[in-house]
């Protein structure tokens, strides 16, 4: 089918163009800094991939209304991510066409200023006037004083920063998040805008990826995707590590997408679909190792699947002594849609695709790296010899020793007019390849290594109780005072990277929920979910010895999420009978066990708000917020 033949496109390409004109009027109006042209393109952009996921909605599972609620919930989560600190005047009883809470002194509300009694910050709002290091922002890229950074925001936009102009650093972590803040600080500068504004846009982004994985996951229900994005928008480490300069939020990104790309790919019905998903799913979990290690237990989970699919078939375990024994595992039913599909993959040379796919993983890692290549730069190997040549730092002898990495990629400046651009003069494949491993191999020594000691630290079995988040942000004076009980205290500021207690506290009882329906009913949803789950929290984190820290249970997060949704949806449609001898009481509904818990979620994020977005609050209200002692 051509696209002139696609009945969609010749049905709404009359609305997507006025919707495009009308965004593009719109970052005019507001004064965003957003070229009119690149939100046309944005616009249809948006409109394309809506159109692939109706296009393919057999396999995706999506159509229109789908696309509307994913398009809500990110819109909304973006909304509360750019403008946060929000004021609702009306809940003070203020209730008026402008704000009562004033701003900061300098600061000036954005991006609506008071609008109904609704006041704002903005992402951008530079909290820690203390937090400052060294940034080359000066002239010939000297280094100067920069103040602003909210906890790891000292480390990562720096990088990026460097990345911009070519200049050396060392990197624990690999370089695509740090590229990819890059593109926000190019495009609004150095600054907390522009440091922040890729967490916050993929951060948000995430949710609706979330959204048509759930939807993937279990076609049955749509609120079970609509609740699973929405638990996961309303939890507060997700909502503090895409309102900050940081990694983990770039990262999970990536890691949902690969695991969204993965289920198509495993429903996948047509040679087709089942080449194209295996290759999408191949480019996410690339892209997704090119920022984080996190992305290995992703893969590591598809792996899993992958392989008991092929073994289900075949594997059978029985257990006990003679007429006793019992099928643990008993022969498995010929379903005949899977027969249909393992006849479908052994005529498609699948070792062949699957190699092709870790071929497709590994060279977008290396690819990662080609800022690298174009620049000398010093690498910090815990155990290579400082006397090895230069080209290679070979030894391993040496501990706590640097070597230089010579140019691979050296570049050349040129010039059209006023445009000024950059070509490779050459490039040695040998040391682009050896950038890479030294890079790699410097990463892990330096994390297997690490001995530090810091108050926030966690052990990772403390994680799934919310008991010892991240203190991002804290000051305890210059916020004003409030009137508390006919008494003058003062205001205090937190940002703390504290999950939602509902969604922590609640999700535990759901993912035990899953264990059972996995155990009793061979429930594949709840398997699926308890596996990634598991995966997801242990596989790194559970047997290093060096020091760690609660965010790193983000890429766990959203399948407590999927947990908790899939409970909900289920109570919300499940009744109970109970029955005491001959007494009968049935026809129960559970419904109000299940929106119960919503509320919990919505009310806790209400609650807690102050704590993740540093808006002043008085010190009698802030400690009515410290439920557990491991949060202060």
């Amino acid at each position: 089918m051509t696209l002139s033949n696609w009945p969609a496109i010749r049905r709404e390409w009359p609305y997507a163009l006025a919707a495009a004109v009308l965004f593009a009027f719109a970052a005019v109006l507001l004064h965003w800094p957003l070229n009119p042209l690149v939100a046309v393109v944005m616009a249809a952009a948006v409109w394309g991939f809506s159109l692939l996921l109706r296009r393919h909605q057999d396999l995706t599972g999506v159509d229109g209304r789908d696309l509307a609620i994913a398009g809500v919930l990110v819109a909304a989560a973006l909304a509360v991510r750019l403008a946060s600190p929000i004021y609702l005047d009306f809940l003070q009883g203020h209730v008026g066409v402008t704000g009562t809470v004033s701003a900061p002194t300098g600061v000036h509300r954005t991006p609506t200023h008071d609008v109904l009694g609704v006041g704002a910050w903005g992402l951008g709002y530079p909290f820690n006037t203390s937090g400052c290091t060294q940034a080359p922002v000066g002239p010939h890229n000297t280094e100067r004083q920069t103040c602003g950074f909210v906890f790891d925001e000292v480390y990562f936009p720096v990088d990026a920063l460097k990345n911009l102009k070519g200049i050396d650093y060392f990197d624990p972590e690999p370089p695509l998040t740090k590229l990819i803040i890059a593109g926000g600080i190019s495009w609004l500068g150095f600054n907390p805008w522009g440091w922040r504004i890729m967490s916050a846009i993929l951060g948000s982004l995430v949710i609706g990826v979330l959204y048509f994985l759930a939807r993937r996951l279990w076609r049955r229900s749509r609120l079970f995707p609509t609740l699973a994005a929405l638990f996961f928008s309303l939890d507060g480490l997700e909502l503090v590590e895409s309102r900050t300069g940081v990694i983990d939020a770039i990262a999970v990104f990536f890691v949902m997408l690969a695991f969204w790309m993965f289920l198509l790919h495993w429903h996948a019905k047509t040679a087709a679909q089942w080449r194209w998903t295996l290759y999408l799913t191949a480019v996410a979990s690339g892209l997704g190792l090119a920022c984080k290690a996190d992305m290995v237990p992703g893969v590591a989970v598809m792996v899993v699947l992958l392989l008991g699919r092929w073994l289900r078939p075949r594997l059978r375990v029985r257990w006990g002594v003679g007429g006793a024994a019992r099928w643990i595992l008993p022969p498995a039913p010929d379903d005949p849609v899977e027969a249909s599909r393992r006849t479908m993959v052994r005529q498609l040379h699948w070792s062949w695709h699957y190699l092709g796919a870790l071929v497709v993983i590994l060279f977008l890692f290396y690819a990662s790296f080609f800022r690298y290549w174009t620049i000398s730069h010093t690498l910090y190997v815990n155990f290579a010899n400082p006397g090895g040549p230069t080209a290679t730092c070979t030894g391993l002898v040496e501990k706590a020793s640097v070597c230089r990495l010579p140019v691979a990629m050296p570049l050349s400046e040129f010039h059209i007019g006023q445009v000024d651009f950059w070509l490779p003069t050459g490039f040695n494949v040998g040391q682009t390849v050896a950038d890479v491993e030294w890079n790699s191999l410097g990463s892990l020594s330096y994390q297997a290594t690490l001995k530090a000691t810091h108050p926030f630290a966690s052990p990772f079995y403390s994680w799934p109780l919310d008991a010892h988040p991240v203190l991002f942000y804290a000051t305890y004076n210059g916020n004003g005072v409030s009137t508390a009980g006919g008494q003058t205290v003062s205001n205090y500021a937190w940002i703390t990277d504290m999950g939602n207690p509902a969604v922590f506290w609640l999700g535990l009882l759901a993912l035990a929920w899953c264990l059972y329906l996995l155990v009793r009913r061979r429930d594949r949803v709840a398997g699926f979910i308890l596996l990634a789950y598991l995966f997801d929290w242990l596989l790194l984190w559970s047997w290093p010895s060096r020091i760690l820290f609660f965010y790193e249970y983000i890429e766990a997060l959203p399948f407590v999420c999927l947990a908790l949704a899939y409970l909900c949806t289920r109570l919300l449609r499940a009744r109970m009978v109970l029955q005491l001898d001959r007494a009968r009481l049935g026809g129960l509904s559970l419904a109000p066990v299940g929106g119960a818990v919503v509320l919990a979620v919505v009310l806790c994020f209400a609650y807690f708000y102050p704590l993740w977005t540093g808006q002043p609050i008085s010190s009698t209200d802030f400690f009515q917020h410290i439920w557990v002692s491991g949060w202060y």
